[in-house]
């Protein structure tokens, strides 16, 4: 029986003519049964024309996974002997798991982000938090030191929101950094987990799905600060959940060439009795369409398709009899996409009056055509245009939303090796050992003709003209080992060149250059001209990784208000900038830091660069936090001070000890000055005590020639004569120290006193 035949005669099922909410204030809500049923038909009939239309598709995805399995298609099985060689090297998986690797190794390097959020050039603000942002700028610049000139002008107001804006971009992006850590629902896979099983599914069959946001609702803590003393308090919070999708469930529309421009998809659930049973209590079941189903139909209505057969038989269900007419297992069909808003009035959706002829996102489960639940996108509900399908295509196609994989691009080389190596293998197993031709007749008759091996003595019978021929006769058969061998390395080349994935991109480094590269830092570059060729595939990740985190923003925007306020959010995905070898940046950081002059180091922001040289060595988790860090400077600048202090009391000390120096010297100088002015009075006192005794004794003048100008005839040590006299009388001038009566004290030009001329006796 057909899909559209069991539905046509499971659709007898009445429909729910009117639901009635707990709350009896609530206004009645009225479905129109014909309308529901005519619709469950219709979404039936829709879904069997995107099972047909997704065949080729699966046919592809079904060679694929055998390719990756090493499992021969049935029309290759078919023409091999039951004797020859059934070798299937795995070169698609080694280049699948290679490619895998390589795109995980640069889209998570570590503890680095491969997405950031960033404020938008005019960000979206209330004007409290215009006033905000101006006044933390101004105080920012108070705390600083920095006096402004004047009032702030529009450059410096415009500076202040940009800063304020990044700090909530920020913000942000450290909340949505901690729920990318339990994205699974059941914290057991993490954002990188989902993307690994989305990559993987991407370069195997081409298409990889995630779905999400859903909220989970759980129980938490949150903080209220606004009190002197912060103080937590149990709450209700929603978080995110994203769920992987088997690409085996997912019906696209095929008719469209990108997944943005689709009316809509179908995804399948395989369920048991029980699962079906817990719908009635999730909200907006129709749990009286549920049991009349269930009530009619004790045994489950899902049956195998024929794709899932052939996977049954490459895996390990190959024992499972999946084709039993009796199975516990119902099929539910859901439908996600664009439905008339009359339709999902009648239906008993809630629709506002202007959009009542409109295209409206829906989501409607059925089972067997027959409608359990009929409800609007819930983000569409809260205003939100948010897609919750994001996508990876590995290799995009022009004609259809769902691409090509990897096994694609090198299927040719990959049969090409497998019957290469078929053949090395069955022309070694005929020339291992040696082919004999056997003449029975003569031989004897108790000779073994099955063994063959060292030592083995033949014998014969027979003379005559018979006994000139060998009984047994060597037979020699041509190897063709080299060129079988040649034949695999070629394609193994050429599949190396169909994938852009080589020896190095495998960890391989034997095969590439010697000496240049025996560095880390040389072989890191290496690697990272290796990886040029998959930046297409990494920007096609970017976009996805792009979807995500966007649907996070919004996620928060709606859930977290106060940690996600409204704004406009640019979300940058990095996975592009990450193909650069990691010592490579860290040295250009290192040399960064040495060529800054000190006028460039005030434009520069000390921490981010610091990141950078953590990141680049994987040690970014060493960094504290920002309170952390502001406790440790505080500390280092009281240390500072103290040593300051101290070293400033030393100098002060310095400073008291040499003044008490200079102060000792003066005052000895003083001491010995004043001792040298009392020895030099006495001195004088001495010598005039001795010339009054001298001056009682009336000295002889000299006579003869011409003398100095104190008097003619003068002998030397006279005035004018310096070379003359004792060191005592050279005191006076003109002779020996006179009387105070004889003119008063000596004066310059001769003994004269003045007034009295020059040059005449007493």
């Amino acid at each position: 029986m057909t899909q559209q035949a069991v539905a046509t005669t499971l659709s007898t099922i009445d429909p729910p003519a009117q639901s009635v909410p707990a709350n009896q204030n609530a206004p009645v809500t009225h479905i129109d049964s014909e309308s529901l049923r005519q619709l469950g038909n219709n979404l039936n009939m829709l879904f069997t024309q995107y099972r047909a239309d997704r065949r080729l598709a699966e046919l592809r995805w079904l060679r694929n996974q055998r390719q990756y399995l090493g499992v021969y298609d049935p029309e290759v099985e078919a023409s091999l002997n039951s004797k020859r060689s059934r070798a299937y090297p795995r070169l698609t998986r080694v280049k699948c798991i290679s490619v895998l690797s390589r795109l995980m190794n640069l889209m998570f390097q570590g503890n680095e982000r491969n997405w950031e959020l960033k404020a938008a050039p005019w960000p979206d603000m209330t004007d409290k938090e215009v006033k905000q942002a101006i006044q933390e700028a101004m105080d920012a610049d108070q705390k600083a030191g920095v006096t402004p000139d004047g009032p702030p002008d529009l450059e410096y107001m415009m500076s202040a929101i940009n800063v304020f804006a990044q700090k909530r971009a920020e913000k942000l992006s450290c909340l949505i950094d901690d729920q990318l850590q339990e994205l699974g629902g059941d914290q057991t896979e993490d954002y990188v987990a989902l993307n690994r099983k989305a990559l993987q599914s991407g370069i195997l069959y081409g298409l990889g799905v995630l779905r999400g946001p859903f909220v989970r609702e759980c129980k938490g803590i949150k903080w209220n600060t606004k009190g002197p003393i912060p103080k937590p308090s149990s709450a209700t919070v929603y978080k995110p959940v994203f769920e992987w999708t088997n690409i085996w469930d997912f019906y696209p529309d095929m008719s469209a060439k990108r997944f943005t421009v689709m009316d809509g998809y179908f995804m399948r659930h395989v369920m048991s009795r029980s699962q079906i049973l817990a719908l009635k209590e999730k909200p907006k079941f129709f749990a009286d369409q549920i049991d009349q189903y269930l009530s009619r139909h004790v045994v489950g209505n899902y049956r195998p398709d024929w794709y899932e057969s052939e996977l049954r038989a490459m895996g390990v269900r190959a024992n499972v009899n999946d084709q039993k007419v009796e199975t516990s297992k119902y099929e539910i069909i859901v439908w996600h996409g664009k439905t008339n808003g009359l339709t999902l009035q009648l239906a008993g959706c809630e629709v506002a009056p202007d959009k009542v002829q409109l295209e409206i996102d829906s989501e409607i489960w059925m089972i067997d055509g027959n409608i359990i639940k009929a409800d609007l996108n819930p983000w569409v509900e809260m205003g939100v245009e948010m897609s919750l399908l994001h996508t990876f295509l590995f290799d995009e196609d022009d004609t259809s939303p769902i691409g090509f994989g990897l096994p694609n691009a090198v299927r040719d080389s990959q049969m090409a090796v497998a019957a290469a190596t078929r053949m090395l293998m069955d022309n070694a197993s005929v020339v291992c050992g040696p082919q004999l031709e056997i003449n029975t007749d003569l031989l004897r008759l108790d000779q073994d003709l099955e063994s063959i091996g060292a030592y083995k003595i033949w014998y014969r019978e027979g003379n005559g003209p018979e006994a000139q021929w060998p009984a047994v006769k060597n037979v020699q058969i041509d190897a063709h080992m080299d060129s079988l061998l040649k034949i695999i390395d070629t394609f193994m080349k050429f599949a190396d060149m169909e994938t852009f994935v080589g020896p190095a991109t495998g960890g391989d480094m034997s095969q590439g250059p010697s000496e240049p590269m025996r560095t880390a830092a040389g072989a890191s570059m290496l690697r990272s001209d290796q990886a040029l060729p998959f930046k297409d595939m990494i920007r096609a990740f970017d976009k996805f990784t792009q979807s995500i985190i966007t649907s996070l923003v919004w996620f928060n925007r709606k859930f977290n208000p106060d940690l996600a306020p409204d704004g406009e959010y640019d979300v940058i995905a990095r996975g592009a900038t990450s193909l650069m070898a990691k010592e490579l940046r860290g040295m250009q950081a290192d040399e960064l830091v040495k060529s800054l002059t000190p006028g460039e180091q005030v434009y520069i922001d000390d921490k981010k660069l610091l990141k950078v040289r953590l990141r680049s060595r994987d040690m970014d988790d060493i960094m504290v936090d920002d309170s952390e860090a502001t406790r440790r400077l505080a500390q280092q600048s009281q240390t500072q001070q103290q040593q300051q202090d101290a070293q400033n009391r030393m100098i002060e000390a310095n400073i008291r000890k040499v003044l008490s120096d200079a102060f000792k010297g003066i005052t000895q100088g003083q001491k010995n000055t004043a001792a040298a002015d009392a020895d030099t009075v006495n001195s004088v006192m001495q010598l005039l005590e001795r010339g009054v005794m001298n001056g009682l004794v009336e000295q002889p003048q000299p006579t003869g020639g011409p003398g100095a100008p104190g008097a003619p005839g003068a002998p030397p040590g006279a005035a004018g004569d310096p070379s003359g006299g004792d060191g005592a009388n050279a005191l006076v001038p003109g002779g020996g120290p006179q009387p105070p009566g004889a003119g008063g004290l000596p004066q310059p030009g001769g003994g004269a006193p003045q007034g009295q001329a020059a040059g005449g006796g007493p």
